[in-house]
C-alpha cells in the first residue's frame, strides 16, 4: 500500500460544500481500487486564488494544524495538478508530479516552480510545454508525457439525445472592448486573430516585435487565447442546435440569451460533475461534442476518453492527440470549421452502422490503453512508487481534507455575517465592494465567495 495526497482545484459548488468533478473523482476511485490510501485535498477549498494564482492558504485557515495533519500523514508521493496544492508541500521528503491539467500559463506558483524546477516529476498530457518547462531549467529526465484515463463506462440505455455538449461557455475578456475602443487598427485586430489561434507562441515577444507592445497593457496571453476559443465554441454550437443539441456545464451559458437565444435554450440545469453525471449523458447521446480550448494541440480534453469509452460516438475538432491516440483502432471523422461539423454530424446521424462502428473501435482503444490502470503502470517506472497494490494486504482509506475543520474559530462568526449582509445587497455592488475590501487589504476566502454566489443565485 503507498500513501497518496492527490491536490487539485474543483470549483463546482452545490448544497454548501465543493464537489469533485468526474475525472479526479474517477481517479481517486481507480487509486483506492489499487489499494492504495488517498489523501484528496481540493485547494478550491484551502487557497485564496486557487487556479493561476498562488499557493497561498486563505487567512481564514489555522496552517499549522493543517500542516501538522498532512505531516503525520507522509504521503509517498504527491499528485498536484497544475501544481495547484497547499503551500508547505515541498517539504516534504517525497515526490511531487505535477500533472497537466492546462497550459503552464495557468499554473499556480510558476515563479516557485522557476526557483528550484527540477523539485518535480512533470506529467504532460502532450509535448507542448516541454520547450517552455526546459528554457526554465527543467531537465529532460524529469518530463514525461503522461495521457488521461477515464472510469467511464458503455451501458444500454436509451439514446433519447441526438447531440450533447458538456462543457464551459468561454466567455472573452471585456479588455477586448476596451482595447479596440482605444486601438481599432488592422494591425491590431490581426495580431490578435493570429495570436488567439497560436496559443504556444509568445505574445509579448510577438507583440513587441511588431510594435505592438500597447496591447500587452490591455490584455495578457491568457486572455488573447479565449478570444478563439469562445468564438469557435459559439460557432460550433451555433451551427448543431437544429440538430438538437443539448448543453450541459455551469449557468454561464444563460448568459448567451440575450445574442445567442437558442444556446440557452439549449441549456440543460441539471447540476452535472460525478462520473455517473458524465456516463449517462453520454451514454444516452447519439453524438457526443468535443470543442477544445486554443491551448489543446497535441494534448486533448479529458472529456475525450470519456466518450470513447461510452455508447456514445465521438464528435471532436482536429486534434492530433487525438488521432495518433486512436489512429491503430479507427479513424475518427473529426471536423476544422462549424461548417465542417454540421456535415459530420448530419451523416453520423443519419448513418447508424457507421457510427456504431465508429462507438466499438473506441470502446476497444480505451479498454486496450485508456484505463487508469495503463496510467498507473507509467507512474511506477517513472516514479519508483508502487502503485498497482491489488495483492497487497492491509486497510487503505480515502480521507478528503476539508476545511471546516481548520478555520480559525474567531473567522467563522465573521464568515457567516458577510453572508447574510450579501443577501441583502444588490447583485450589482458584490464585484465593487469585494474589489474595494482586496484593495484595502481584506482577504476574503474563495469558499465564502462562492457560497455568497451560490445563495443569491449568481
Amino acid at each position: 500500500m503507498s500513501k497518496i495526497l492527490i491536490c487539485f482545484s474543483s470549483h463546482i459548488y452545490v448544497k454548501d460544500e465543493f464537489k469533485i468533478i468526474s475525472y479526479y473523482e474517477g481517479l481517486i476511485k481507480e487509486l483506492h481500487r489499487h489499494h492504495n490510501d488517498v489523501l484528496v485535498c481540493n485547494t478550491a477549498d484551502f487557497l485564496t486564488k486557487p487556479w493561476a494564482g498562488k499557493n497561498s492558504e486563505s487567512s481564514i485557515i489555522d496552517v499549522s494544524r493543517l500542516r501538522s495533519y498532512v505531516e503525520n500523514y507522509s504521503p509517498d508521493l504527491i499528485i498536484s495538478f497544475n501544481n495547484s496544492k497547499l503551500s508547505f508541500l515541498e517539504e516534504l521528503e517525497c515526490p511531487i508530479i505535477i500533472w497537466q491539467a492546462d497550459s503552464f500559463e495557468f499554473y499556480n506558483d510558476k515563479e516557485t516552480i522557476k526557483s528550484n524546477p527540477n523539485r518535480y516529476l512533470y506529467f504532460g498530457l502532450s509535448d507542448d510545454d516541454q520547450p517552455l518547462l526546459r528554457n526554465i531549467g527543467v531537465n529532460k529526465d524529469n518530463l514525461f508525457v503522461v495521457p488521461s484515463g477515464t472510469t467511464v463506462c458503455a451501458s444500454s440505455i436509451e439514446q433519447d439525445k441526438s447531440i450533447s455538449f458538456i462543457g464551459s461557455n468561454f466567455i472573452s475578456s471585456g479588455s477586448l472592448t476596451k482595447l479596440l475602443i482605444k486601438d481599432n487598427t488592422k494591425d491590431v485586430r490581426d495580431a490578435l486573430k493570429f495570436l488567439s489561434e497560436n496559443f504556444y507562441i509568445d505574445s509579448d515577444e510577438y507583440l513587441n516585435k511588431h510594435d505592438l507592445g500597447h496591447v500587452s497593457e490591455y490584455m495578457d496571453h491568457g486572455e488573447i487565447s479565449t478570444i478563439s476559443s469562445c468564438q469557435n465554441r459559439i460557432n460550433v454550437l451555433g451551427v448543431l442546435l437544429e440538430l438538437g443539441l443539448e448543453l450541459y456545464g455551469s449557468r454561464g451559458w444563460l448568459t448567451n440569451a440575450k445574442y445567442y437565444p437558442g444556446l440557452a435554450l439549449a441549456f440543460n440545469s441539471k447540476t452535472v460533475y460525478s462520473v455517473q453525471d458524465n456516463q449517462d449523458i453520454y451514454n444516452s447521446s447519439k453524438l457526443c461534442l468535443n470543442i477544445s480550448h486554443a491551448q489543446a494541440v497535441g494534448a486533448f480534453p479529458w472529456r475525450i476518453m470519456d466518450i470513447m469509452a461510452s455508447n456514445g460516438c465521438l464528435l471532436s475538432n482536429y486534434n492530433k492527440g487525438v488521432r495518433d491516440f486512436a489512429s491503430s483502432y479507427i479513424d475518427l471523422p473529426m471536423y476544422k470549421s462549424s461548417g465542417e461539423a454540421y456535415s459530420i454530424a448530419k451523416k453520423l446521424l443519419k448513418d447508424d452502422v457507421y457510427r456504431r462502428e465508429l462507438v466499438e473501435g473506441s470502446q476497444i482503444c480505451i479498454e486496450e490503453k485508456g484505463r487508469w490502470k495503463h496510467r498507473f503502470e507509467e507512474i511506477e517506472m517513472m516514479t519508483g512508487i508502487k502503485i498497482d497494490n491489488t495483492n497487497k494486504s492491509g486497510e487503505c482509506s480515502v480521507t478528503i481534507l476539508q476545511s471546516s475543520e481548520y478555520v480559525k474559530e474567531s473567522y467563522r462568526q465573521a464568515i457567516k455575517f458577510a453572508a447574510l449582509v450579501a443577501k441583502s445587497a444588490p447583485r450589482a455592488l458584490y464585484s465593487p465592494v469585494y474589489n474595494s475590501l482586496v484593495k484595502m487589504g481584506f482577504e476574503i476566502d474563495y469558499r465564502t465567495v462562492k457560497k455568497i454566489m451560490e445563495d443569491n443565485d449568481v
